[in-house]
């Protein structure tokens, strides 16, 4: 996504049909935080289209030595190597772009917030709000700035993960969230159970609303 629309506003502005090109803000998971590590920790960029290709490899063996995997419940953004890399890295310089890494507590919390104004996500696109939700407490988006994120992904996507958070059973929260360091549903929505009937499923929504 973040290497199409550094094209894409790149273009636009060119032909005319934009003032100005937009900051870009690229959200990785904690668990799968490659680009955050090479761009914010080791000072990656895009250099004219030569970026520092050893810096690349280097962390790569990083990886590999370590063993260490990509682990987060967003599974559409669980990748430890990126492989639009180098574009991602021209659009992030061309948007004056930024990268923050959001945890796996920080991405749930934002997907119930986005469920309970009516919209549907998946994990890996409520990570935008969770990284926007951060800009603005480090104070790089003012409060009253018009910010987009970015929620292609279906709600039923990574549907485990959605329930596990939403339930009372603190066995299944455990057992489902509790490794990737999630310890709380402070935005939950309690499901309510229903036999498959469309009368009971009418008359629950009447008694819920």
């Amino acid at each position: 996504n973040s290497s199409s629309f550094g094209k894409a506003f790149s273009e636009l502005k060119q032909l005319g049909l934009i003032d100005r090109v937009p900051r870009l803000a690229v959200i990785n998971a904690a668990g799968a935080n490659t680009l955050y590590q090479l761009y914010e920790k080791r000072g990656l960029r895009w250099n004219r289209g030569k970026p520092d290709q050893k810096l690349i490899d280097g962390y790569v063996a990083e990886l590999d030595t370590t063993g260490k995997r990509a682990d987060t419940i967003a599974s559409a953004i669980e990748i430890n190597r990126p492989v639009n890399l180098e574009k991602c890295l021209r659009a992030l310089e061309g948007m004056d772009g930024v990268v923050r890494e959001v945890t796996d507590q920080e991405i749930l919390d934002a997907k119930a917030k986005v469920g309970a104004s009516g919209f549907g996500c998946e994990p890996a696109s409520a990570a935008s709000v969770a990284g926007a939700k951060k800009l603005c407490e480090e104070g790089l988006i003012d409060p009253e700035a018009r910010v987009v994120c970015i929620l292609t992904g279906h709600q039923l996507k990574d549907p485990t993960a959605t329930v596990a958070y939403h339930t009372s059973d603190q066995t299944e929260f455990n057992r489902v969230l509790g490794s990737r360091g999630v310890s709380r549903a402070a935005f939950a929505n309690r499901a309510v159970q229903v036999e498959n009937d469309l009368d009971a499923i009418v008359q629950a929504i009447q008694l819920n609303s």
